[in-house]
């Protein structure tokens, strides 16, 4: 069953015309194909005489830093019709802004869960500088009626990719023994390649534990204390002490403005305890 002529919205007959050619010719009957496809796969035929699968891409983000890890979106297949659709083969299609992105550059792949992998998409370049992939080395997908399909994929650039705008549509093709049928298209999804992130150089860790070859930290020493006036000349004993010493001393007047009150108060207080007993004793 062939669908009815449709006029593509973002993606030209012709590229399809030739994704179905590829996904023919690479998925065709092979050793390296796990299971064919039914001898005569069909799908149902729609009401509004459109595709027999709704296809879209949701879940995609908008950024893709060149070089960086995978990005992670969905593809849905959703069989409009009443009969079931098998031998589906989702063809990508991206077109970028300059024209400049080349198939070794795009690393895509889907995840077949009949074999519970993710297995690769290849790209190749179109004589209209699109990059086409189909979903291939595998039987294809089954679609059941009235029901949806979700594909997981995943989707990054090589490092050496330059700064662009990507459209992206799936395009889904069904195959029909030496022919293949479109049975269905996705709306764009566009994204941006962003230059590669380069490894900017970040400040040492000091959390760790202190080199042995490196000198040791000075501690932090409080603020002088605020004098108002002339200040006293210095003591010539401090001089000759050095500045280390010197630091040492007011350190001990420090302790010494607080240490003294508190032994004249243990003094006082055992004067008055010794003057208790003495009494108590003459009693």
């Amino acid at each position: 069953m062939a669908p009815a002529p449709l006029r593509p919205s973002g993606v030209r007959a012709a590229t399809v015309a030739a994704a179905a050619a590829a996904t023919v010719a690479i998925a065709g009957p092979s050793s390296a194909v796990p299971a064919p496809d039914p001898p005569a796969p069909s799908c149902g035929t729609p009401a509004d005489g459109g595709f027999p699968l709704d296809t879209r891409i949701h879940g995609g983000p908008a950024d893709y830093p060149a070089g960086g890890p995978f990005q992670a979106w969905k593809l849905d297949l959703t069989n409009a019709t009443d009969a079931s659709c098998s031998g589906v083969h989702p063809v990508l299609v991206l077109t970028d802004r300059d024209r400049a992105l080349r198939p070794e550059q795009i690393r895509f792949e889907f995840y077949d869960a009949g074999s519970s992998r993710w297995r690769p998409v290849a790209f190749e370049a179109t004589e209209e500088a699109e990059n086409v992939g189909a979903f291939t080395g595998f039987g294809g997908f089954a679609v059941p009626a009235g029901r949806t399909l979700t594909v997981p994929v995943r989707l990054t650039f090589e490092a050496e990719t330059a700064p662009d705008e990507v459209v992206v549509n799936a395009a889904v093709v069904q195959r029909r023994g030496e022919d293949g049928d479109w049975i269905g298209e996705s709306g764009d999804y566009r994204l941006t390649v962003r230059p590669a992130e380069s490894a900017a150089p970040t400040a040492p860790d000091t959390s760790g534990p202190p080199d042995p070859s490196a000198p040791p930290a000075e501690a932090a020493r409080p603020p002088a204390p605020a004098v108002s006036g002339t200040a006293p000349a210095q003591d010539p004993s401090d001089v000759a002490q050095g500045p280390e010493l010197a630091s040492t001393g007011r350190e001990s007047e420090g302790y010494a403005r607080v240490l003294v009150p508190l032994a004249a108060g243990l003094v006082l207080l055992g004067a008055v305890l010794v003057r208790t007993v003495r009494r108590a004793r003459h009693r």
